[in-house]
């Protein structure tokens, strides 16, 4: 009897030893694959902001503005990219706020810029006089990380650490390190100069707060309204990134994590809405075809309740599609409600979704009744170009207000253009060109 019990204690102690060893072995695969993703984060987010230095040098001596207007639609993409990967990385925010407020405001400040010079603006010796600045500290900031990158690797300290708790002298010595890194990188940032510059984008617009009077949500809450809206069955492990009352939009920024996904999420703490969701998974080669992919961000918004979004335009890259969408009433286009969906077009997913423009800016509005007839609009814009039945839409102005317009498609020779006459006034308020591309459509 004792020799069967003592066979059977071995027994269960191998299985047990086993079953340990199993579970080691899948949390060490996991930890690789974090530790990995963590890595390709901050490696592109690396190459972004040395694309970024090396772009703003091209535009210090390019003459031309269609050149320019390339170089700046660039540099927007990578400062928008490299911030999204920065906000990815298991890093104390407090420490990367300058970077990130920096890498934000160069590439509003780009976007501002390209349309400048789409209306024939030449960059004034102020604006010069910035981007060499900026050129400097993009300089700077690359160089350091890039030192920051070969002192990790010589060191041996992998980001992903920094969220493990079994070895919590290590996780302190790297966390340390990495902070100091970083926090002796926003020292020098924070002396960049602060940037001025018409357009919805301008820092003045930004800092505008919602006064608004919804209920406040506390963290719990934005937990629940996380799962909610990505609407799955999944055990997400959560982490609260970060909160903040400051700017425009007071907001929870959630990390949802399964096997499966990482999603982030910044949730309004007034009325508890969705500001913004990342899925930071790696895009394989796109399949789905842009006009499905248009299908499923508008079905993706219908499902999360907003009606009447028309898509304006699009830009694919990477394997996937930005779309733009416009809020639409009494058929006259909205631009300033505006949401930005990203479609991961490999596997015809959503991995992005952003509606601070609508957020900030929507609201019931009292459309006049235009006071010049399409016809007077029509008068205005040049014979030579070939013009196609206008639109009325709602168009943001250089002063913070709106404007409501007549949109031309004019065609003249190989170029587009879309050009406004407001409705009330009959003067010429915009003119934009419509770039057509590949990656898709661009307008500027």
């Amino acid at each position: 009897m004792k020799k069967s019990i003592s066979i059977l204690l071995g027994i269960l102690l191998i299985g047990t030893g086993i079953w340990g060893y199993k579970q080691y072995e899948e949390n060490k695969h996991k930890n690789i694959i974090l530790e990995n993703q963590f890595h390709r984060m901050f490696y592109d987010m690396v190459v972004d902001v040395e694309n970024i230095q090396v772009n703003l040098s091209k535009v210090m001596v390019t003459g031309t503005p269609k050149q320019n207007v390339l170089l700046f639609s660039r540099i927007t993409h990578l400062c928008y990219d490299a911030q999204e990967k920065l906000s990815q990385l298991p890093i104390s925010h407090k420490n990367v706020s300058r970077t990130e407020k920096f890498l934000s405001q160069v590439g509003d400040l780009s976007e501002s810029l390209a349309r400048k010079n789409l209306e024939g603006k030449p960059l004034n010796q102020k604006e010069k006089e910035t981007l060499e600045q900026l050129h400097n500290y993009s300089n700077y900031l690359s160089k350091e990380y890039i030192i920051l990158q070969e002192n990790m690797a010589k060191k041996g300290i992998y980001i992903g650490e920094l969220r493990e708790k079994a070895n919590e002298e290590l996780k302190e010595t790297n966390e340390n390190m990495l902070n100091t890194s970083f926090l002796n990188i926003e020292e020098k940032m924070k002396d960049y100069p602060e940037l001025i510059y018409d357009g919805p984008f301008s820092e003045q617009v930004r800092n505008r707060r919602v006064n608004g009077t919804g209920r406040r949500i506390e963290k719990n809450e934005a937990i629940v309204i996380a799962k909610k809206f990505l609407k799955e069955n999944t055990d997400y492990e959560v982490d609260f990134i970060s909160e903040t009352d400051e700017g425009a939009i007071p907001v929870y920024v959630i990390q949802l994590k399964s096997k499966e996904k990482n999603m982030t999420m910044a949730i309004t703490k007034e009325n508890g809405q969705v500001l913004w969701m990342l899925d930071p998974r790696k895009i394989n080669e796109g399949i789905v075809s842009e006009e499905k992919g248009t299908k499923i961000a508008e079905s993706f918004l219908q499902e999360k309740g907003y009606e009447n979004m028309v898509p304006t335009y699009s830009l694919k890259y990477d394997g996937q599609m930005l779309i733009n969408f416009a809020y639409m009433q009494d058929d006259v286009v909205i631009y300033t409600d505006l949401i930005k969906v990203k479609v991961g077009l490999d596997e015809g997913k959503i991995v992005g979704f952003d509606m601070e423009g609508y957020w900030l800016n929507h609201h019931k509005r009292n459309i006049p009744t235009p006071k010049i007839s399409i016809k007077e609009a029509r008068e205005k814009v040049s014979t030579y170009a070939d013009v196609s039945k206008p639109r009325l839409v709602i168009i943001p102005t250089e002063g913070g207000e709106e404007a409501l317009c007549y949109e031309f498609k004019a065609k003249y020779k190989e170029d587009t253009f879309l050009i406004y006459i407001h409705a009330q006034t009959g003067e010429e308020e915009k003119i934009l060109e419509v770039i057509i591309k590949d990656e898709g459509v661009l307008v500027l």
